[in-house]
């Protein structure tokens, strides 16, 4: 065994008897309630016995439509963290570009690979970025837009920067651009280097089913997916996915009222002095307190959970009203009344 991964964290869930505000889910549309039925019959046409084609071509298409984008730049995979590895394996020998903070996976598997992370503070926008590839001749830049955990989005102009002054690989991470409402994959064909990696577990509500997508030109997606291999997915979810994908303007509603109460939710916050509100351009609120891990698990010991980030830091997913009302009661126990003292 590696010494140096001997110490790596396993990842332990919220309990389920808990609310789980930690993990940035839709809870505002529910696929059995609407699709029932079609979704069983997906399921009694598959031939479980067979592996498949491997192609996931409807999927590729339905989601190559949804984007305006030909199939031929879009390949699909279990989730859209399982193509962290195989970017940075497949596309670099030395080094990977990073914000700092930024989504925990792509430093944990930089470290898996061997490859050198270079942090750039978030504070220093794509001119750090810019920079740090330039010094040390890095072969891939990769950070997500909107930013987990906080919430903040590079605007649309410093990403054309970052695209022109840059000759590296650029992987761009937009789990949360339906929440945004901004994107670059119409960019793909101008940037040969550039590429977007997509999910339908946020708005589309799909987390348990792990669907990913890699947006890019063809002749990448055609090398990672010889990398990728195979019969990385399960054609039961896949061809469930496509059929969700069909009803767009359900995922557009959801992610309308999501927002909403985000919106109220930050007013809220925003009333007590004790809490910093970051501006969130997703269906999370990042948040800095006084003490982040207490606060955490005082809301925890009430039935709720929220995840902590350094000593200040909370990153809150958006619930229904009724949910954030129950959260409203906790953090009034476990924070907002220790402005009184």
């Amino acid at each position: 065994m590696r010494t140096d991964l001997q110490a790596m964290p396993i990842y332990t869930p919220p309990s389920k008897e808990c609310l789980n505000l930690a993990n940035n889910e839709n809870f505002y549309i529910q696929w059995h309630d609407e699709l029932g039925d079609r979704i069983e019959a997906v399921a009694q046409k598959l031939p479980f016995h067979q592996y498949g084609s491997s192609e996931y071509g409807r999927l590729r298409q339905a989601y190559a439509n949804y984007l305006g984008l030909p199939p031929e730049q879009v390949l699909s995979a279990p989730g859209s963290d399982s193509l962290i590895p195989i970017l940075i394996n497949a596309l670099t020998e030395q080094s990977v570009v990073t914000f700092d903070k930024d989504f925990f996976r792509y430093g944990q598997q930089a470290h898996i690979l061997r490859r050198k992370q270079i942090k750039v503070p978030i504070e220093s926008g794509v001119d750090g970025l810019i920079e740090a590839v330039r010094d040390n001749k890095a072969e891939l830049i990769i950070f997500s837009n909107p930013n987990n955990p906080l919430g903040l989005i590079q605007e649309r102009d410093a990403l054309v920067k970052l695209l022109s002054q840059t000759q590296c690989y650029v992987a761009i991470d937009e789990a949360y651009a339906e929440y945004s409402g901004e994107s670059v994959v119409d960019l793909i064909s101008e940037y040969p280097k550039l590429i977007v990696l997509r999910t339908m577990s946020k708005a589309w509500g799909l987390a348990r089913l792990r669907i990913g997508f890699l947006v890019a030109n063809a002749d990448i997606i055609s090398f990672i997916r010889s990398v990728q291999g195979p019969f990385v997915m399960s054609d039961l979810n896949t061809m469930f996915a496509a059929t969700v994908l069909e009803y767009e303007s359900m995922m557009r509603k959801s992610v309308a009222d999501t927002l909403e109460i985000r919106n109220g939710f930050a007013q809220y916050l925003r009333t007590h002095p004790n809490i910093t509100v970051h501006p969130s351009s997703t269906n999370f609120i990042y948040v800095e307190v006084p003490d982040a891990k207490a606060t955490a698990a005082g809301v925890l010991k009430d039935g709720v959970a929220i995840a902590a980030f350094g000593p200040n830091g909370l990153r809150i997913t958006i619930g229904t009203d009724a949910q954030m009302e129950q959260l409203k009661y906790s953090l009034a126990k476990n924070l907002l009344n220790n402005e009184k003292k």
